[in-house]
């Protein structure tokens, strides 16, 4: 039997052993290729944020909808990476700040407004009943205590930040305690405070609740000194470092209200 005008496709199957990817050496000889004229103001530092029971990634009908998202993960505001409830996100403190956050109210199209270094303007605020200190054009003020790290994922990390306010305060003081705290012994005898990226740490979420509500909070348990293997990721967050130093860490990029309760 003959099909007229029949167009047959032949398709070429593609074994695992015809898609293997590329030798980094090739990748290494043109690092940072394409990359040349990005500068500081061209990026965005991505944001860990834990997701609430309120937040627009975990709800289906919002345009932000991450699938698969839920309350209690740990969410990369830039690449939508999100660390389940029970899965840790392993992480490189090297550099912190506090922060003071002018956010219009969210009834006026809420939003990251400003950001300030100098405590003084809380001095320009009043609090409401609430406790949030108001500044007279309606915006309000939050401290932020803001951790800049790097997310360790097997050989690969990335740049982060990680603000934390209200009830996250006190995390905060918790782990820069914990950093202060560490101390080494060189093979001369002199003891010293190793540097915050000296050491791995694990952050997770934990169920919290008062008078106000109920949300997830921050849990960080420190995981132990970086191997000898693992110098690229110190060079790296040291380099980290002196970057936010001398560009003073702004906020950049998409930012949303951290929840204070």
């Amino acid at each position: 039997m003959t099909v007229a005008n029949e167009k047959v496709t032949e398709k070429k199957v593609t074994s695992k052993q015809d898609s293997l990817p590329a030798p980094i050496s090739i990748f290494e000889e043109d690092a940072s290729g394409g990359l040349e004229n990005i500068t500081p103001e061209d990026l965005t530092i991505p944001r860990l944020k834990i997701l609430q029971a309120l937040s627009p990634e975990v709800n289906k009908i919002d345009g932000k909808y991450v699938q698969g998202a839920a309350a209690g993960d740990i969410f990369n505001t830039v690449t939508s990476r999100f660390y389940s409830e029970s899965e840790q996100c392993i992480v490189i403190p090297v550099a912190y700040k506090r922060m003071f956050l002018e956010w219009q109210p969210r009834e006026s199209g809420g939003g990251l407004v400003n950001q300030h270094t100098d405590a003084a303007i809380l001095s320009q605020a009043s609090k409401n009943e609430k406790g949030a200190h108001i500044l007279e054009n309606g915006n309000y003020i939050q401290t932020s205590a803001t951790h800049y790290c790097l997310v360790v994922e097997g050989d690969s990390f990335q740049q982060v930040m990680i603000p934390m306010a209200g009830t996250q305060l006190k995390k905060s003081r918790t782990w820069n305690s914990v950093m202060m705290g560490l101390k080494v012994k060189s093979s001369n005898g002199n003891v010293f405070t190793p540097p915050s990226y000296s050491h791995k740490y694990a952050l997770s979420t934990v169920a919290e609740s008062n008078d106000l509500g109920t949300w997830f909070g921050w849990s960080i348990e420190i995981v132990g000194t970086l191997e000898e293997g693992e110098m690229f990721l110190y060079d790296a967050a040291k380099y980290f470092a002196n970057n936010i130093s001398n560009e003073g860490g702004s906020l950049t990029g998409s930012a949303t209200s951290e929840a204070a309760f």
